[in-house]
């Protein structure tokens, strides 16, 4: 399974037809919902024309959390807390001795000691190696989610958000609880890969592929992690389908930016509204 799916969605490729981006409307309300990738590369900008022309039509941005929180400096240091050991605990305590030692492995090959690694909990291992990788590629700057709120800032548009910042964190530490050797075993062996796949996502995101980006993102995560696929996305979904049709009650234009995963498949938040009876259609500008 390709666990590092979950972690971001990433690719290049320019004048395509189609992108990640629907329009949904109810009467005379309407709003944009956008799939995003939390991390890009230089040659990914400029982003689908979609994109902007939905930006320019919306009066209100509403991401997954309060991203601009995020970034303050308390609360990085809370998430920082809540993804390290405390009191004595150690990786070494919570993962088998084999994984340890391919972890250790692992980071010797790229000059770095397990030791940096043994007060964090898995999920920060994961997240860590892949921030990692990713810089090494020069895939590591800003996603879609960061520009859209600098610009939201600079033109002082209003700013919303589907869950709060503590349910976040709280979903942060938790992933792969229960099952700590097989994230961090898939996290190393995808490594290898990880140039090839992030092609494959960001190429399947920007042309709108729902099909493919099912394929490589959710089908395996559903047969290999279970309940993380219904902890990570199909709950997520069903506390936000509320929050969403809400803003349809509105006549102010909103434009929801979410993980591009959050979009596709049956239990998918476009599968979810169409069932609902808003009409949902690709927006092409």
């Amino acid at each position: 399974m390709r666990y590092l799916i979950l972690l971001c969605l990433v690719i290049p490729f320019h004048s395509f037809a189609e992108t990640s981006l629907w329009k949904v409307t109810h009467g005379t309300s309407k709003l944009f919902i956008g799939g995003t990738i939390h991390v890009l590369s230089e040659s990914d900008y400029p982003l689908p024309k979609e994109f902007s022309h939905a930006y320019r039509q919306a009066q209100m941005l509403v991401f997954e959390t309060d991203i601009k929180a995020m970034a303050n400096p308390d609360v990085q240091q809370q998430l920082v807390f809540k993804l390290m050991y405390q009191n004595g605990d150690t990786l070494k305590k919570n993962i088998s001795s084999e994984t340890y030692q391919k972890l250790s492995d692992y980071l010797l090959t790229i000059g770095v000691s397990i030791e940096m690694f043994n007060q964090l909990k898995p999920s920060m291992v994961s997240m860590t190696l892949l921030m990692m990788e990713l810089q090494r590629l020069g895939m590591a700057n800003i996603g879609v989610d960061n520009y859209f709120l600098g610009l939201a800032v600079t033109d002082n548009r209003a700013l919303g958000q589907l869950e709060s910042v503590d349910l976040h964190i709280q979903l942060l530490e938790s992933l792969g609880k229960g099952q700590e050797d097989e994230m961090i075993l898939n996290s190393i062996k995808e490594m290898e890969d990880l140039p090839i796949l992030m092609e494959e996502l960001k190429a399947a995101w920007r042309t709108g592929n729902t099909k493919k980006l099912e394929e490589i993102g959710i089908s395996a995560m559903k047969m290999d992690f279970p309940k993380l696929y219904q902890s990570l996305l199909v709950n997520r979904n069903n506390a936000w389908l509320p929050k969403i049709e809400a803003l349809l009650d509105t006549q102010e234009i909103e434009f929801v930016l979410v993980g591009a995963l959050h979009l596709v498949g049956e239990e998918g938040i476009i599968s979810k509204l169409k069932k609902k009876g808003y009409k949902v259609e690709k927006f092409k500008d």
